[in-house]
């Protein structure tokens, strides 16, 4: 019973400190230009009552499978129509994340191993500031977390129903981003199998019954999408799936993350607990290669799980900096189980290594702002100039981070854990909070939420409306989800291009001559663009209202808005929330 107590005990304080992190942030942040769509599509779907193919901005959609679409679709029906909705959606995703690293943790170690994990993964900088925004990775990490849990489970009791908790993670993997979803728990689950060295395992992979659920389940999707669409499922697999991987898909991604500049995004997510990373793998080195002791197969599970997601998108050619978030709790319960030990054995000279790599990657994190620009910049363009608004942020948080780290060594060298435990925890809070006012402040930069609250209040139902300068039409979604209306995208130097056949009638892509055509004929066209337009006309045009190195321009006068805050200036520290 008490076991029970303490249990429910760790599960509601993780619970409580999710809240406290996650809830005060709703309403706060605007949609970013590469989630809206996110939101988009939902909402088209309600709009036609076409549940089975996702459209965005009136066009087929079928770079992804829809089940993240369905459930913000879900939240929307039941939550209304706002970004709360969307985002409580993701955040609650994110605390099925940080459940199942309790649960694994518990499962691998002990309760308060699976505490820790939770806690290393709740605070850790890159899943507060990627839960922040929706995207399709979450259900990837969340049906791979919950996978390796039934995988642990059927290991130490085999029964049937982990094969179908199994198998069942493997089918939201693969309703939310393809193949992916499948690779990775097959692909760890083999290797730990191969290396557990154990013949029963043909009993888990090889099931007929769970393999025909799982097609029973998912092939219908893809069999009517391409009945309905000729062509989706080589454009699915080949374009999407394989051609990514390889670096051929089309049209190209915008330039990758070079391999260290990935590399070195997974160690700032993990911030402030990557530090202790190499002393958690130490710990977890399994003593024998293979077959691997039944007492190092907790160590040998978490290893392959970090280890292959890792090495599978350093070998892509397709390196986005959240593509690393399915790693993330392993990570975390590789930091945890050391900091476990740490707790029985705070004489650790192990620990003190630690925090002299803590106190070397915190001024490392400071600096830097500068090098984290230029990657930003080089993928890019609006993010040109916009780091120089964090840099009083840096002055701010500074001496509270110096003051916390103090007390962290002086209670670490004072053999006092629990003490430097709760210091660990300040600097992570105050990490967050930081994190968050950045985003605050550069929220305008990454979304278009201001131009299109503007057209929403003065555009008639005629009107048009125009995306001057973009690379990728995704990117322009947060105009049309806060315009509530169609828009046009200009295509210069062939992007924004679409991978998919689209018909006439769907395609939205226009040249600069129609452009001009369009701003010399009878309606009233508005256009968002760079503040330098390459065409001269638009440079001369009436600016309704310039912000963040971009302006809405409209070729004729249009009537009075509603009185509407859209800040001209960009947002400074006096005013934050």
């Amino acid at each position: 019973m008490a076991g029970r107590s303490s249990l429910m005990l760790a599960i509601c304080t993780l619970a409580l400190l999710w809240a406290v992190i996650f809830l005060p942030t709703l309403g706060k942040l605007p949609l970013i230009r590469s989630e809206a769509m996110y939101a988009q599509i939902p909402l088209e779907m309600l709009a036609s009552g076409d549940w089975l193919t996702p459209r965005l901005n009136g066009a087929r959609y079928l770079d992804k499978p829809p089940l993240y679409y369905w459930l913000n679709l879900a939240a929307l029906s039941l939550g209304g129509h706002s970004e709360n909705t969307f985002r409580l959606a993701t955040f609650l995703i994110g605390w099925g994340e940080v459940l199942a690293a309790f649960t694994l943790g518990t499962l691998l170690f002990s309760h308060r191993a699976g505490w820790l994990a939770g806690l290393v993964l709740l605070t850790s900088i890159g899943f507060f500031a990627l839960h922040l925004q929706m995207l399709a990775d979450h259900l990837i990490t969340l049906s791979l977390s919950w996978s390796l849990i039934f995988l642990w489970l059927w290991w130490r009791q085999p029964r049937p129903w982990p094969i179908v908790g199994f198998f069942a993670c493997m089918w939201v993997g693969l309703m939310s981003k393809g193949l992916l979803g499948m690779v990775f728990p097959l692909g760890i689950g083999g290797l730990f199998a191969l290396l557990s060295g154990e013949a029963r395992w043909r009993r888990f992979f090889c099931n007929p019954w769970a393999w025909l659920g799982l097609a029973a389940a998912a092939l219908p999707w893809f069999v009517l999408m391409e009945i309905r669409h000729p062509g989706f499922l080589h454009f699915q697999v080949w374009n999407e799936q394989i051609s990514r991987f390889l670096g051929h898909r089309y049209p190209p991604d915008i330039k990758p993350l070079s391999l260290l500049t990935f590399w070195l995004f997974v160690l700032v997510w993990l911030m402030p607990w990557t530090p202790f990373l190499p002393a958690g793998l130490a710990a977890l080195w399994p003593q024998r290669r293979w077959p691997v002791a039944k007492a190092d197969a907790a160590g040998l599970l978490l290893l392959l799980w970090a280890g292959a997601t890792l090495l599978f998108f350093s070998l892509s050619s397709s390196r986005i900096e959240y593509y690393s978030l399915p790693t993330l709790p392993a990570l975390s319960l590789i930091v945890a189980r050391r900091l476990d030990l740490y707790l029985d054995a705070p004489a650790s000279r192990t620990m003190l290594v630690s925090l002299i790599l803590f106190a070397i990657s915190l001024l490392g994190l400071l600096s830097l702002v500068p090098f984290m620009e230029q990657t930003c910049t080089d993928n890019r363009r609006e993010f040109n100039g916009m780091f120089e608004q964090l840099q009083p942020l840096v002055y701010q948080a500074a001496p509270i981070l110096a003051v916390l780290s103090v007390v962290l060594i002086l209670s670490c060298w004072r053999r006092r854990p629990v003490l430097s435990l709760c210091s660990l925890g300040g600097i992570s809070l105050t990490l967050l909070y930081f994190t968050f006012l950045s985003l605050w402040l550069l929220s305008p930069h990454l979304s278009d939420a201001w131009a299109g609250k503007i057209i929403k209040t003065a555009a008639g139902p005629q009107d048009i409306l125009v995306m001057g300068n973009i690379e990728e039409f995704e990117y322009g979604m947060s105009l049309r989800y806060y315009a509530g209306r169609p828009i046009l995208m200009v295509q210069r130097d062939g992007l924004p291009a679409f991978g998919f056949p689209l018909a006439v009638r769907e395609n939205y892509l226009i040249s600069p001559e129609d452009l001009k055509q369009l701003w010399q004929g009878p309606q009233r066209v508005f256009v968002l663009m760079d503040e330098c337009a390459p065409e001269e006309y638009l440079s001369e045009a009436l600016t309704v209202i310039q912000q963040d190195g971009k302006r809405l321009v409209v070729n004729r006068p249009f009537r009075e808005m509603a009185p509407l805050h859209v800040p001209s200036e960009p947002l400074s520290l006096k005013n934050k929330p």
